[in-house]
């Protein structure tokens, strides 16, 4: 049973701290092949930390996830529901969830204003870094009431960028769709889940946390 502990967002948040994403950064994007490499989800398939949300007319923001290396990108997707706890034995990852995904490096074709979620400004929200970026996905209906409210209180905000879970000190980043899009992101390289490459590179990061990849 998930301990319901985290709170709604106030009607009005107080003013935010920005991290402008400069124009030039290096992202990196593990996705599905069937997804363009900054194609925006427009709220289709299970719910994430951030989204879906709703802008205050009630419509869908498109999102898309991206973050700072191809560690946490491998972590915050293949990995992202091999919990800590897990008996070693079940600690596996079938090939073909590796087979299906792409990794896609992205590069910034503006400067981008992101809302950082880091612990003194969640403090003067009243919420804590682990409640927001550290509860189970249990509690995602939740979180990403928080996006919304970042969302409809701040026109400026492009997203938001946080510690990953899952690969700290790396950055997670969501961009809002409509204030962000496709064409503000360049493709450096990709490669798909046949490529002997990305294999290796989940497989070494898998061993760091005894995660085995089987066929």
């Amino acid at each position: 049973m998930v301990n319901q502990t985290i709170k709604e967002p106030p009607r009005a948040l107080t003013e935010v701290e920005y991290k402008t994403l400069p124009k030039g950064a290096t992202l990196h994007r593990v996705h599905r092949m069937d997804h363009g490499f900054a194609e925006f989800n427009k709220g289709k398939g299970d719910a994430t930390r951030f989204a879906p949300f709703y802008d205050s007319s009630g419509k869908i923001v498109p999102s898309l996830y991206a973050t700072s290396t191809l560690q946490a990108a491998i972590h915050e997707t293949i990995f992202h529901d091999i919990r800590a706890d897990t008996e070693k034995k079940y600690k596996t990852i079938p090939i073909e969830k590796v087979d299906d995904r792409m990794h896609s490096e992205l590069r910034t074709m503006r400067a981008i204003k992101l809302v950082e979620l880091r612990n003194p400004l969640l403090n003067n929200w009243g919420i804590e870094q682990v409640q927001l970026i550290g509860s189970p996905s249990e509690l995602y209906h939740k979180t990403a009431r928080w996006a919304a409210a970042i969302y409809n209180n701040f026109p400026q905000a492009e997203g938001l960028i946080w510690t990953s879970r899952q690969c700290d000190p790396d950055d997670a980043i969501l961009f809002f769709g409509g204030r962000v899009d496709e064409a503000d992101f360049e493709l450096i390289s990709s490669r798909d889940g046949q490529d002997a490459t990305f294999v290796d590179d989940v497989e070494q990061e898998g061993a760091i946390r005894g995660i085995v990849i089987i066929e």
